[in-house]
Formats: structure tokens, sequence, C-alpha cells
């Protein structure tokens, strides 16, 4: 269609240990993983902001 696209794709040897289960609560949020995917949305939507 010509749209272009981006997505976060988490490492799903991780993502589905306790995804979406009763024991799917924010404690349990691995602390490296948060942070390295808030740091590649942020460089997607600086990349965006000033190159597209």
């Amino acid at each position: 269609m010509g749209i272009p696209t981006a997505e976060l794709v988490p490492d799903s040897q991780r993502y589905f240990d306790i995804h979406h289960t009763e024991e799917d609560t924010f404690e349990k949020v691995n602390r490296r993983e948060l942070l390295l995917g808030a740091t590649i949305m942020t460089q997607m939507t600086y990349m965006i902001d000033k190159h597209w």
C-alpha cells in the first residue's frame, strides 16, 4: 500500500513467560528490557522527526 510503518518486536523468548496471565504484574517487568524498549522508541521518534 506504500504506507511506511514501524514496530517494536520484543524478544519472544522472554515476552510470553507471564504475558497476559495472572502473573503479569508491573512488579515483574524486567527493568533492562523496559529501558531498552524505551530507548528504541525514543530513537525511532527522533529519526522520524528529523529525517521524514
